[in-house]
């Protein structure tokens, strides 16, 4: 057995599936290296992502691997053997599955080395959601085999990885759409998530019933010699299909609460982020205190920074904390990852924090009361901070001249007035000019 797998690789065309499946799985997981090489949540969502160009691969050169002895016409020299035909077709499954399950596993084992210098949170169910993605692979490259060995055209095998990379693009969607236990089950990919929530197990049970399913349908439709065992090979699939819908939650993402938990410097507890990007407090620490010690003496001043459990990948309209506290100030961090930790321009993030210390923007209704938020903010944030004020819009640079000419203890008195009007969902400009907050 091992000498016929050794020659099927040398003739079939498993090495350049390996070749061109792992370069290209590795290609789009680049392309994103920096929202998943920090967590283990997405490293997870992004690699079950790749099947959107992986699979229509592994189907194409299943489905051509499948067609050789029909297009060789060599089926009717095969059948005269005395061996049974499973046993017979056994190295060619062996040697395409085997370089799809290896090309993926290969760039797993990539990923998973970077994320591991990274992460610092793990709910240890991403394997089990990994297997089930690899599992979705050793079916796909079964059904194809299983289409080849049925039809031999060599039209057929462009034609399944154009269809089956409709079918995963047309179904994917789905934003704004309710959760469909049915699209949840048969899809390779996962329901949109963030370092915050996490798949229910339920989904991977459930996705690992149907692809069980599927891949037997493929081997059982290899196997087949007429059409009445190929339609009857159809039936673990349906069962499956049925099965793993019915065990699917309505409501596959979760939030984690583990996850999203506060983690606090040792050497200021007034900073925080969350437990998942723990790594990244150091970065956060100098900011957050320049932020807070320049506000030390405005009345109702902020006193705590801490880092939003929210992303701009998943909204579930859930409060990301204590927003009621003014004296928090919480922010969504632009995070990115970097060797050896998750980092940010120490300027960009200085920005961000000064902004959401005086306004929470995306709470106004339209862009121009936002523009004028962003003025008054900038404009507070100069005078501050002391940041340079020359780069000001002229609304901004009129209300820095204002506050400048004020006494202290005024503009001290106006600052926090702004903050409140701000963080209230309110124009601070009219606070900083001394008109009263504008409803």
């Amino acid at each position: 057995m091992f000498r016929m797998v050794r020659l099927e690789a040398k003739r079939s065309i498993a090495l350049p599936l390996f070749l061109l499946l792992a370069v290209l799985t590795r290609v789009f997981l680049w392309m994103d290296v920096q929202e998943w090489a920090s967590s283990w949540a997405s490293l997870l969502h992004s690699m079950r992502g790749t099947a959107w160009t992986g699979l229509p691969v592994a189907m194409a050169a299943a489905i051509w691997h499948g067609g050789r002895e029909r297009r060789s016409r060599v089926g009717e020299l095969f059948a005269a053997t005395p061996r049974p035909r499973p046993i017979r077709l056994l190295p060619a499954v062996l040697v395409i599955a085997g370089a799809v399950v290896l090309a993926v596993a290969a760039v797993v084992g990539w990923a998973a080395a970077i994320v591991s210098g990274h992460a610092t949170y793990s709910d240890g169910r991403w394997p089990l959601g990994l297997a089930v993605g690899l599992l979705a692979a050793i079916a796909v490259t079964l059904l194809g085999l299983g289409i080849g060995r049925a039809v031999s055209a060599p039209v057929a095998a462009p034609l399944g990885a154009v269809l089956l990379f409709l079918v995963l693009t047309v179904s994917q969607m789905r934003e704004g759409r309710p959760a469909d236990r049915l699209v949840d089950t048969v899809l390779p990919m996962l329901p949109l998530t963030d370092d915050f929530h996490r798949v229910l197990p339920a989904l991977s049970a459930a996705q690992g019933i149907w692809f069980a399913a599927l891949g037997v349908t493929g081997a059982l439709l290899a196997v087949a010699a007429t059409a009445r065992a190929r339609a009857l090979a159809l039936t673990p699939a349906v069962a499956g299909l049925a099965l793993g819908t019915l065990l699917a939650p309505s409501g596959a993402i979760v939030p984690d609460p583990r996850a999203a938990a506060p983690v606090c410097a040792p050497e200021d507890h007034r900073v925080c982020v969350t437990t998942v990007h723990s790594k990244a407090l150091p970065g956060l620490l100098a900011p957050a205190r320049r932020v807070l010690d320049a506000y030390a003496d405005v009345p109702g001043g902020p006193t705590r920074v801490q880092e939003a459990p929210e992303s701009w990948m998943l909204d579930d309209g859930t409060p990301p904390g204590d927003a009621a506290d003014p004296g928090t100030v919480l922010v969504r961090l632009p995070y990115r990852t970097q060797a050896g930790a998750v980092r940010w321009e120490p300027n960009v993030l200085l920005a961000l924090l000064a902004q959401r210390a005086v306004v929470d923007i995306d709470c106004l209704p339209g862009q121009p009361e936002r523009i004028r938020a962003r003025d008054a903010a900038d404009a507070i944030t100069a005078l501050l901070l002391d940041t340079p004020a020359d780069r000001l819009r002229p609304e901004a640079r009129a209300a820095y001249d204002t506050l400048r000419a004020l006494p202290a203890q005024e503009r001290r008195r106006r600052i926090g007035d702004a903050r409140r009007a701000g963080l209230a969902c309110e124009d601070p400009t009219a606070a900083v000019l001394g008109q009263g907050a504008a409803r």
